[in-house]
């Protein structure tokens, strides 16, 4: 058995172990994940003592993301630094930190952490930068610049990018106008200065408004209820029910009284009725004047609301005087009404 082959059935054992440890800890992880994560896990392993190390770190790539472990982690973070993308290793490295140790780890794990964290120090070195100066920006702009195919954030423009060793590609531009482009090369640790200068969109195009990071237009303002017209029509309306059930009563009242009334004459006996009548007639007038009085109150009240919603400077003559509201009782035995005007 060759060296590689040994180190890949040492390995295997144990990331069985972590990964079913790790299945169990993050239910999310199904177990055709975790089944996944294993093959592409010695895949990688076998490429990598090919010398196929491209090939390896698509492996690992996809094995980290399904299993998430330390293992998996750390041969993806030395592929990285074997490929000198110390970027992309220094990261992967300080993402094993925060995996959650599991109680059963077993000491490979452990020992995985340990390597990710000298690792994550031993790449940090050899990681360049590129600080872009865009100019030709007119007023009121805001440059898109892309290095090696991802936008820099606006707030980010005028500090240093982080870069791997390497040829970069930078384009900048400005609105929809024409795109200008440079590349250059970064060796380890160095950081590079760019100036692009830009051209002026088209003319006629208006700049996009600029938001600061972190920051969301204001929302608009809440719109105000009228709670008075919310009340004055609630009042409105029980004192409209109340009218109505009151009068109800009074008019069966009366119905009774006619037929022992003769010729609308009642007797002694039926005056404590007819005072009962006569009672529930005012009552249910009151509510119905009370419920029209309500009523309009509050139909002027919203009217003069939307009049302030829309801005209208109407002069107050053009708004219903009080004097012009007339409300009319109508009353009777068993029977009561209201008749208003304005």
């Amino acid at each position: 058995m060759t060296s590689s082959r040994r180190r890949s059935a040492l390995a295997l054992p144990t990331l069985l172990l972590v990964l079913g440890a790790s299945g169990a800890a993050h239910a999310q992880r199904t177990a055709q994940d975790l089944a996944s994560a294993r093959q592409l896990y010695n895949d990688g392993i076998e490429l990598r003592d090919k010398g196929d190390m491209n090939g390896a770190l698509e492996k690992f790539k996809a094995a980290h993301a399904l299993g998430n472990t330390p293992l998996t982690g750390i041969e993806l973070c030395r592929a990285h630094a074997a490929l000198k993308q110390p970027v992309e290793a220094r990261e992967v490295c300080l993402g094993i930190g925060r995996i959650a140790v599991l109680p059963e780890e077993s000491q490979r794990s452990k020992d995985a952490r340990s390597d990710a964290i000298r690792l994550a120090e031993a790449e940090k070195p050899k990681i360049g930068a590129i600080r872009i100066k865009v100019t030709g920006v007119p007023a009121g702009w805001q440059p898109t610049v892309v290095v090696d195919g991802a936008t820099v954030p606006a707030a980010a423009l005028n500090e240093p990018r982080a870069v791997n060793p390497g040829v970069h590609s930078v384009t900048a531009k400005v609105g929809s106008g024409p795109e200008t482009r440079a590349t250059l090369e970064t060796h380890e640790g160095e950081t590079k200065e760019l100036e692009l200068g830009v051209q002026p969109p088209p003319a006629g195009e208006e700049p996009a408004p600029v938001t600061a990071p972190g920051t969301q237009p204001p929302p608009p303002p809440p719109e105000k209820k009228n709670t008075f017209a919310t009340v004055t029509f609630a009042i409105a309306g029980i004192s409209a029910a109340v009218g109505a059930v009151t009068g109800l009563v009074a008019m069966s009242n009366e119905s009774e009284l006619d037929k022992e009334c003769k010729s609308k004459i009642c007797g002694r006996d039926q005056w404590d009725a007819l005072d009962s009548a006569k009672t529930l007639g005012n009552v249910s007038t009151v509510f119905f004047v009370v419920a029209g009085v309500a009523g309009i109150t509050g139909l002027v009240s919203t009217i003069a609301s939307g009049s302030s919603k829309s801005g209208s400077l109407a002069p107050r003559t053009a708004k219903a005087p009080a004097s012009a509201i007339k409300v009319t009782p109508v009353l009777g035995l068993g029977g009561a009404g209201v008749h208003g005007t304005f």
